[in-house]
């Protein structure tokens, strides 16, 4: 009995394992935040942290870092936003989610689904938001598409770029979950590039009609002649590939912003604006808060604190979202356990910064956090 305790306190403290049981109650809606005695100490906290499936990877044991070990890459996609509520939502369901279907979810679901849905808790949470729909539609019109081999921008699947955690979060209440091993994200599309390629190559030259509903549901933004035979082609071979499960919890996100991006947040510091320390103060509260209550808070800050930017970057901000699953101190300082999902190698990033990671993990000091937060998400 004690032999099997220690196994599974091991599990916990270590990350290890295919799944975490979910935690069945809902954390209040508009709690109280304060950076309490507990907090202030900077007390040891550690939450379960998402991991990929060994084996869903072609080349797992053959590339350095392993990618049973590490967490999941981006690769070569500009969508940290849905690595990092994969990792959100895997964490409170007990299962690791696909990103890919996260994000896929995200573009192209339609929220008319939300307001169907048999959730009571679900329904009351949007209830208290009569806006929730013209907040996603908001956020899937600053989707932007990339112009890498893509030179009119065509909002091909695997060209869009950015998105928000907690309209994403949200989205994900409609199907059920997909699993990782069924959809792998592990490298972004790297994966997929034979499916992609074949559906990029149909769309072009075959030119096969379409359902009007299968993309009925998004914006204008995302929809193009060019390019919705791929997207109902991916979404298609999504619901393919995935042998979906009901979701154990309703997907309730709370979430806080003290500025608009890092853009903004920057613009902010640089005039001294005093409501930003307060700001960042709640922001610390709320990371603390999810910690101390078993809920994995995402970030969002700049990928500039971990690696300098290069002087040709003609990227000033260098947005990024991340998933924080731990608390310590050490050295007489608060540090956060942050899980970066870029695949970035440690040894590329800032001194002193460097030597506090391990296998796309980074222990940020308080003040190294701070210096870019601008928003902080949980499911409650």
């Amino acid at each position: 009995m004690i032999r099997r305790l220690a196994g599974a306190l091991l599990l916990i403290l270590t990350g290890a394992g295919p799944a975490a049981s979910h935690d069945p109650h809902l954390l209040p809606e508009a709690p109280r935040y304060a950076r309490n005695a507990r907090n202030a100490t900077c007390a040891e906290a550690r939450v379960w942290a998402p991991r990929r499936r060994p084996g869903t990877h072609p080349l797992d044991d053959r590339i350095s870092p392993n990618p049973a070990l590490s967490p999941m890459s981006q690769g070569e996609s500009a969508i940290c936003f849905a690595y990092a509520t994969a990792d959100m939502i895997s964490q409170r369901v007990g299962v690791t989610v696909s990103a890919l279907d996260v994000a896929t979810r995200y573009y192209f679901a339609d929220p008319a689904g939300l307001a169907r849905h048999r959730d009571r808790a679900l329904r009351r949470f949007l209830a208290a938001r009569p806006d929730w729909a013209d907040d996603i539609a908001e956020s899937r019109n600053d989707t932007e598409a990339s112009r890498e081999r893509n030179p009119l921008r065509k909002p091909y699947f695997d060209k869009l770029e950015d998105g928000q955690e907690a309209a994403a979060a949200l989205l994900y209440n409609l199907g059920g979950l997909c699993p990782d091993r069924d959809l792998p994200s592990y490298d972004g599309y790297g994966q997929h590039l034979r499916i992609l390629g074949a559906l990029r190559w149909r769309s072009r030259m075959a030119a096969p009609k379409i359902c009007w509903r299968s993309l009925g549901g998004t914006v204008a933004k995302l929809r193009d002649p060019a390019t919705d035979a791929f997207n109902a082609g991916w979404i298609a071979h999504v619901e393919g590939r995935c042998r979906r499960r009901p979701l154990p919890v309703p997907l309730l996100p709370v979430a806080e912003a003290i500025a608009d991006n890092q853009l903004d947040f920057m613009e902010r510091a640089q005039r001294g604006d005093p409501a930003l320390a307060a700001g960042s103060d709640r922001l610390m509260a709320m990371i603390d808060y999810a910690l101390d209550r078993g809920r994995l808070p995402v970030v969002g800050y700049s990928w500039y604190v971990l690696e300098a930017r290069d002087p040709k970057d003609p990227d000033l901000a260098a947005d990024h979202s991340s998933p924080i699953i731990a608390r310590r101190r050490a050295g007489g300082r608060c540090q956060y356990h942050l899980q970066d999902n870029t695949g970035e190698y440690c040894a590329r990033m800032r001194p002193g910064i460097r030597e506090r990671c391990a296998l796309g993990r980074v222990w940020l000091d308080e003040a190294e956090l701070r210096g870019s937060l601008y928003s902080v998400i949980y499911l409650r």
